[in-house]
């Protein structure tokens, strides 16, 4: 009997252990192994990207119109009806122009400076000066007919904000036309505006046109590099002033941009660097030229010897290539056949090259000759193409005039413009890296994600919110430098190297790894548990009998 006891007192023993290791393993540790092999993940503001698309991109902008004529100030009031009506918000899903159209009087001080101004440039220089330097607002200045020193059989747009128009005022209807035109076409630049956006979203209906495809896209900063390539050193001792050229043209227009974007620039000098692809010869003349089909081949053999790019930032080259001997004078021939002017062209997105001529050596002189370079023509024409490469030039109709601009290289109007373009592409820009992050983290469930990457995050988010703000607001400057931080933080936290350290271990093969090594210990623990709930449920029917 006692024995009895004792084998029931040992089976109830080990059963109960059974049961209890099984339950401590069921119960602790599966949610333990779980917890400790899971992919760290901080939840991030899905719902805040999500809705950043929902709303379109404002931007905002200032017209206020001063008329120079008292006896037009009955029609004022027709003038600004016309423009906020011409003006109005263009409805589309995406992007939104707005205006803030004002209509007044000139002051007697306006009106004096006026009478006493020489030219139309000594009154922009003059009016301006009184205006103020505030961004994103513009004024139109009606001149009267015929009246006064300054005259104008066109539109004038002047180098701060300030556009001066002559009116008519047997038409009202068609100043109106053309003030709007001149303020969407020319100084805001609408459409260049919606084709920046347009080409972050890759829209099928954008055209790619020559402006579209040759534009560098936003970046925080830019590598400028000047090449001097001679083919012949032994013959020509070609000369260049680079730093003084730098100093004196390219810098006041860099320093007009130097708040918005770090642009570094270098020079170099090469050697014995000629082109592979030989020109054609003129058989009346005896001059060499390349066609435009020609210019692709140009640019390969000396791309390949300009040296490497250890630079995140975009590149930028610009070449000034001396023929040689044999193959000299050198031009280039539009499609026409007609020299171009400049004898230079322009690579998009990549820089430009200037063919340089220089005289031959005489009869009879020491080699090698010596050769300058003329600085002031070089820069002219590369900030012209530096200002297509950064997207600063605009369209003009033939019926406006603009000012020489000089060593300044870019007007008030035109860095407006730019800083709108850029904001609105920025924006865009950093909106589409959230949502495809956003995509990407959800399809992909064992991606992990930092502290660090939620905070990138988040402050992309509210950078975004806020460039939207101000922009819609008309803070222009507030606008692009939020944007820029926004663009700068999504594209940090997109392309985070810390995303992919365990893509390469998918859940799947978690089990394949982990089964091996808990099956055996399992398969006993689950048998023993098995028998122990068996156990349990005859002890209770026997209990009951």
């Amino acid at each position: 009997m006692k024995s009895t006891t004792s084998e029931n007192d040992d089976k109830s023993s080990q059963m109960y252990a059974g049961l209890g290791i099984g339950l401590i393993c069921v119960i602790v540790g599966v949610p333990l192994w779980w917890k400790t092999t899971e992919v760290y993940r901080v939840q991030l503001p899905y719902s805040d990207i999500n809705s950043l698309s929902d709303t379109p991109i404002e931007y905002l902008a200032t017209v206020e119109v001063v008329c120079l004529d008292s006896s037009l100030s009955s029609k004022l009031i027709d003038i600004s009806t016309g423009l906020q009506r011409s003006l109005g918000s263009t409805e589309k899903k995406s992007l939104q122009s707005k205006y803030r159209v004002a209509t007044r009087d000139a002051t007697t001080e306006e009106l004096s400076l006026y009478r006493s101004a020489k030219n139309i440039e000594d009154f922009d220089k003059t009016l301006s000066r009184r205006f103020g330097a505030g961004f994103n607002l513009y004024y139109v200045v009606l001149l009267p007919e015929s009246k006064g020193t300054v005259k104008l059989d066109k539109a004038f747009v002047g180098k701060h904000r300030s556009v001066y128009m002559p009116i008519k005022q047997s038409n009202i209807s068609e100043t109106v036309s053309s003030i709007s035109s001149l303020v969407t076409d020319v100084v805001v630049r609408q459409w260049a505006v919606s084709k920046s956006l347009m080409g972050v979203k890759g829209s099928r209906s954008l055209k790619l046109d020559k402006e579209s495809m040759r534009c560098l896209r936003s970046s925080p900063g830019y590598d400028i590099t000047f090449t001097l390539a001679s083919p012949q050193p032994e013959i020509i001792d070609i000369q260049w002033d680079i730093k003084h050229g730098i100093q004196d043209y390219l810098k006041p227009f860099l320093s007009k941009l130097d708040k918005y974007a770090n642009i570094s620039v270098t020079s170099q000098v090469l050697f014995f660097t000629g082109l592979v692809v030989r020109p054609q010869k003129d058989a009346k003349t005896g001059e060499f030229f390349y066609t435009e089909q020609d210019l692709p081949h140009m640019i390969t053999p000396l791309e390949s010897k300009l040296g490497s790019h250890a630079s995140s930032n975009p590149a930028l080259n610009f070449v000034v290539y001396v023929p040689t001997r044999d193959q000299s004078p050198l031009y280039l021939r539009d499609a026409a056949g007609n020299r171009v002017p400049s004898n230079a062209f322009l690579s998009p997105r990549w820089g430009g090259i200037l063919i340089l001529n220089v005289p031959s050596p005489p009869a009879g002189a020491a080699l090698p000759h010596r050769a300058d370079v003329d600085m002031r023509r070089m820069m002219e024409v590369f900030i012209t193409q530096l200002r297509f490469l950064l997207n600063l030039h605009s369209q003009t109709p033939q019926e406006v005039i603009l000012p020489d601009v000089g060593n300044e290289g870019i007007t008030e109007w035109e860095l407006d413009s730019w800083l709108r373009i850029l904001c609105v592409e920025n924006i865009a820009t950093s909106i589409v890296s959230l949502q495809s992050l956003s995509q990407l983290l959800g399809q992909i469930s064992n991606m992990v994600i930092k502290d660090d990457i939620a905070l990138e995050v988040e402050s992309a988010v509210a950078n975004i919110k806020q460039a939207k703000k101000l922009l819609a607001e008309g803070t222009l400057e507030g606008a692009f430098l939020a944007s820029r931080n926004a663009v700068r933080e999504s594209e940090k936290a997109f392309f985070d190297p810390s995303l992919l350290e365990l893509l390469y271990f998918p859940e799947d093969q978690k089990f394949a790894i982990y089964i091996p090594l808990f099956l055996p210990i399992s398969i006993p623990i689950m048998s023993t548990m098995i028998q122990g709930i068996k156990w349990l449920k005859r002890r209770h029917k026997q209990k009951q009998e």
